[in-house]
């Protein structure tokens, strides 16, 4: 009887983890668990948001596959996926999930907890103990079930907004910058940018320094990590039964990118995702796969560790291999969508990346973008225009990879482009209220805490 943990970290960018090499100590209960099992170096979300990248996980296919390029929810998912709770329960599985996203992700599971935010205070959003205040229990519910089980808990942190509890929020801020200073520009252009700037009022209203604001991304790491020790502590009766996988549906980008503190743009920060598995004493300790591999992979992969045989025509290639150091890598190329606030395509190497625009960039930023991740890896540098022979051969590429997918598919044209972008702008205008620099700051505020957006939120500006 084996059992199955899945852990999603909404928003956690691979990088600001420990295990990942992160020079702030923000994730040790993570690390711990990283160290007993087995570490992706380069894992990637190929489709984001939040409900596609859900969707290839549990799906095990390719967005032109289940259709949910998107989070507007306009389109249903295709008729026919199956989800790997659905195929879990119907192969014996108790499954349960703690979760808010319902739609399609609440198919399969026996046991769904659904779970709201304490909002009182504005200064403060427990996300991480809301969602382990129900993780403790439905562990109990399930270990005392006699079946084996399938287990999903989905934490929002560290999604905006950044609003950890006290002792988290200022443990990385350097008490010697006043995140305030009008004298800081690093946030101008955040606080310029139409769709975002009364959203960023919400919950972090006046800040000036970019580096405040992500010292707040790493303090709700911590905080995360805190609640996820009892998580760990929680499952130790099951230990050896139980395969435990953390990941996450996409990064964020920080102060490194236009779109500021949010994840759309095909960049490094928003598609290089944790993904950690461990299984004691079945899948080797301490051991790093440090090749390409992708979340399409891990319902395979899990499916292959039961030892269920899929016959849902998944896309992923196991991890098995990798795992065990038969190889290095699932891919030599990836590609990626986003269909959100923006409408693109990428296609990356080991080298390069290139993010092709399907419609106007919101930020301005040129239809192709060609980043040479060798020498840039913080993705600065744009080489379209200097390098046109890789542009043409990575085109060719990321067409060819196209129109097979959609001869796979039945398809006659690109869902991304087809559904388009969902998403014009986020929060409600203060037309009294300073924006910026100058605003009162949260601490002097009253009423309730900003919250998650939801997606039907994001078309406010229509």
């Amino acid at each position: 009887m084996t059992n199955i943990v899945l852990i999603a970290l909404d928003t956690q960018r691979a990088d600001h983890l420990g295990c990942y090499g992160y020079h702030r100590d923000t994730s040790p209960n993570l690390d711990a668990l990283a160290a007993t099992g087995v570490v992706f170096e380069r894992c990637y979300a190929p489709n984001i948001p939040t409900h596609p990248s859900f969707t290839t996980l549990f799906s095990g296919k390719e967005a032109i596959s289940h259709d949910i390029v998107n989070i507007g929810g306009g389109v249903p998912i295709a008729d026919g996926v199956r989800l790997l709770p659905e195929i879990l329960s119907d192969a014996g599985y108790v499954t349960a999930a703690v979760d808010n996203m319902n739609r399609h992700f609440s198919r399969g599971f026996e046991h769904y907890h659904n779970y709201q935010w304490d909002r009182s205070d504005p200064t403060v959003l427990r996300k991480a103990e809301t969602v382990t205040d129900l993780a403790l229990p439905a562990i109990e519910e399930v270990i005392n079930d006699p079946r084996p089980f399938f287990l999903f808990l989905h934490y929002w942190d560290p999604h905006t907004p950044y609003l950890p509890p006290p002792g988290y929020e200022d443990l990385y801020t350097d008490s010697e910058r006043d995140p305030y200073d009008q004298d800081n520009h690093s946030m101008d252009e955040a606080w310029t940018w139409e769709p975002f700037k009364w959203y960023f009022h919400d919950w972090m209203p006046g800040v000036t320094d970019a580096e405040h604001v992500v010292s707040l991304y790493d303090g709700e790491i911590r905080y995360m990590d805190s609640y996820l020790a009892k998580v760990f502590a929680a499952l130790e009766p099951v230990h050896d039964d139980t395969i435990v996988v953390i990941t996450a549906d996409h990064g964020e980008v920080l102060n490194e990118q236009l779109g500021y503190f949010d994840h759309h743009g095909l960049y490094e920060g928003n598609v290089h995702i944790p993904l950690i598995m461990s299984w004691p004493g079945k899948l080797p300790a301490g051991r790093r796969v440090p090749g390409m591999v992708q979340n399409l992979d891990v319902s395979q992969t899990l499916l292959d560790l039961v030892g269920i045989p899929q016959v849902q025509g998944m896309e992923g290639v196991s991890l098995l291999p990798s795992i065990y150091g038969v190889r290095e890598r699932n891919y030599e190329t990836v590609y990626f969508s986003e269909a959100t606030w923006q409408v693109k395509r990428a296609v990356r190497t080991d080298r390069w990346k290139l993010i092709r625009a399907i419609e106007p960039d919101p930020h301005g930023r040129p239809m192709k973008e060609l980043f040479d991740l060798a020498a840039d890896p913080g993705e600065q540098v744009n080489l379209a225009e200097a390098r046109p022979d890789v542009v043409a051969e990575l085109e060719a590429l990321l067409d060819a990879w196209l129109e097979k997918r959609l001869a796979e598919t039945g398809r006659k044209s690109d869902p991304v482009a087809d559904q388009g972008a969902c998403a014009t702008s986020i929060g409600k205008p203060k037309p009294d209220d300073v924006v910026g620099a100058g605003a009162v700051p949260l601490r002097e505020r009253t009423g309730r805490a900003a919250s998650i957006p939801d997606p039907s939120e994001l078309n406010s500006g229509r």
